[in-house]
Parts: C-alpha cells; structure tokens; sequence
C-alpha cells in the first residue's frame, strides 16, 4: 500500500466525499476537514506503526522515536516499516481501513 502524499490525499479526498455526500462542501470547509483529517492519519500511522514495530522488534521502538524527531515524510515512514514489518503493504493497508472505519463510523454514532 503506498502512504506517499498523492497517495494520502487521494484516500482522505475518499473519506471526505464519502463522509459529506449528502452535504455538500464549499472549498474552503472541505480543506479545512483534508488537513485536519491528514494530521490524524498521520498521527494515527505513527501511533499504529508503533505498536506493530514495537511487538515485531522492541528495539526498533528507539530507531522509530528518532525517526519520529525528524518529522518524517510518508515515504520515510513506509521505508521504516518496510525495514521492521515482514508484510509492511499489509499493515499500511489495515491501518488505513481502519482508519476509514473509525472515521466513517463516527458519522453513525453522530447521527
């Protein structure tokens, strides 16, 4: 699964057009919700990629705590996990749906 910056605002587009469907957005509200919800997924990448790394090689916890500093792009991110995770597509691929599912499902709970 690829988290380059294309990739990222190809998916949060997604969500948002999904989420607001029947409501529909001006510019300036929808790029509001884009980089909001980019920040949380990016946040949300972080704190999952942890956790795996960390269960896979608590080691690895130190490098990524480094790596974090640096305020990393998405690439650095992947090529991390890639280096640590044995399936790093497959992990990139259940966070973001379950991301998707946790953004997503807040609109149930809302309404």
């Amino acid at each position: 699964m690829d988290i380059s910056l294309p990739a990222i605002d190809s998916f949060i587009s997604g969500l948002i057009a999904e989420k607001f469907a029947a409501t529909p957005l001006d510019d300036a509200t929808k790029a509001d919700i884009k980089r909001e919800l980019t920040e949380r997924l990016n946040q949300y990448l972080t704190l999952r990629t942890i956790e795996m790394v960390s269960s896979a090689n608590p080691e690895a916890v130190t490098k990524l705590a480094e790596l974090i500093k640096t305020n990393p792009a998405p690439e650095d991110v992947q090529t991390f996990i890639s280096s640590f995770v044995k399936e790093p597509d497959v992990l990139v691929a259940q966070i973001f749906t379950d991301f998707r599912r946790l953004y997503i499902g807040e609109e149930k709970k809302i309404h």
